[in-house]
């Protein structure tokens, strides 16, 4: 929360607190690797790669353009969301810039 406050996500992409948005192009992927073991997900491409400035100047990678976004629950009412600055779809979240974990709305 403290670097990408709230965000709204839906298969056309994601909006970050102050309006900054990531537009998705499409879905690739249904399923990840994470701490090694493949989980039901959804991998999206960026359909124009960036790396927002998010909250308090924030980035959302930090360490170039954001080109996939996966998401996948992690139990417990909440969310994984893990970004990707690689030119090849990732396939496992070790690939990651960086990770964020939200509780999920009731």
């Amino acid at each position: 929360m403290s670097i990408t406050g709230d965000v709204d996500m839906d298969d056309d992409g994601i909006t970050f607190e102050n309006g900054k948005e990531l537009t998705f192009s499409d879905l690739i992927a249904d399923n990840l690797v994470v701490d090694g073991k493949r989980v039901p997900g959804s991998v999206y491409r960026v359909a124009r790669p960036l790396d927002p400035e998010l909250k308090n100047g924030n980035r959302l990678c930090g360490a170039g353009k954001v080109t996939y976004l996966a998401t996948w629950s992690d139990g417990d009412g909440s969310t994984a969301i893990a970004v990707f600055t690689g030119s090849r779809p990732p396939r496992s979240d070790d690939e990651s810039c960086a990770t964020y974990s939200y509780e999920d709305q009731e």
